[in-house]
């Protein structure tokens, strides 16, 4: 009787320890199982969105960029535009990612940018188009009429300031210094009328224009303020403002996702896009392609 019941537990034991092992292996199973999906699904939700496009801009370019958004949007593309207002904020938000890409600038400028604030930021695809650089005012309507000491706007920026002194220097009211690639007001030799001017983040001046006599401003900038009353006293020729370039789209260092780019300056180098561009601003913006 005593055998039997030796028997009897050993064989229980056995079926048990059986059990529990194979429960033991499928919970292992289960939790490798769970454990990868886990990480599968972690891997897919850092995937980046290759169709979703952060563009940012000044709102002078923002019709554009919505015309290319509104094109590519039949191939899936959702681009998102994102209005700054100063030029600084444009180019951080693209170095630290905030952005896919910005569309503002020419390569003078970012040029500029990169060597002063050592940012990582590089030209993608050609020029797309340009503006000349106007010398406008709303009191006077010549260059005799403008006063001995007259307050002027100028921007400053390196890249900018030193076109627009070259425009007026292009135009007989200052002389600058032989030599000099970026002169800056510290280069003026001569100043027969005793201009004063007043340096200001090119955002800004079309802010402070009533406040002075006559400013330097891109074609682009005086189209948008609508004014009737301001005259344009003289402006930059085919020949300077095509040496200057145009706009380009920018983008961080080793930026990949590049598809959507190829495709936007594919449309904005054709000729529909550059009758729009034509028609739109009446020749402001000229296509470069």
């Amino acid at each position: 009787m005593k055998k039997s019941t030796t028997v009897i537990l050993l064989v229980a034991v056995m079926i048990l320890s059986t059990v529990l092992a194979g429960c033991s292996g499928n919970n292992a199973k289960n939790v490798a199982a769970s454990s990868s999906n886990e990480a599968s699904s972690g891997q897919e939700s850092n995937k980046p969105d290759n169709k979703k496009i952060v563009i940012g801009l000044l709102a002078r370019e923002e019709p554009d960029v919505q015309y290319v958004a509104e094109k590519l949007k039949a191939e899936g593309y959702d681009i998102e535009t994102r209005v700054f207002s100063d030029n600084i904020a444009l180019n951080t938000a693209t170095e630290d990612g905030s952005l896919d890409a910005n569309y503002f600038q020419n390569k003078p400028y970012l040029k500029s940018f990169n060597e002063s604030k050592n940012t990582h930021l590089a030209a993608y695809g050609p020029e797309i188009f340009t503006t000349p650089v106007l010398f406008v005012s709303k009191k006077y309507k010549s260059i005799d009429e403008l006063p001995d000491g007259a307050k002027v706007g100028i921007a400053n920026d390196s890249a900018n300031r030193a076109r627009e002194l070259q425009l007026l220097e292009a135009n007989g009211l200052i002389k600058l210094k032989e030599g000099v690639d970026l002169p800056t007001l510290l280069d003026i030799e001569e100043n027969p009328k005793n201009l004063n001017f007043v340096e200001t983040d090119p955002r800004n001046r079309v802010g402070i224009f009533p406040d002075l006599d006559a400013m330097t401003a891109p074609s682009i900038t005086v189209y948008q303020m609508n004014d009737p009353e301001v005259v344009t006293l003289f402006e930059e020729t085919k020949e300077v403002y095509s040496n200057y370039g145009g706009i380009i789209f920018v983008v961080k260092e080793g930026y990949e996702n590049t598809e959507w780019l190829d495709k936007a300056i594919a449309l904005m180098t054709s000729q529909e896009y550059g009758d729009w561009l034509l028609e739109t601003y009446h020749g402001v913006k000229k296509p470069l392609n």
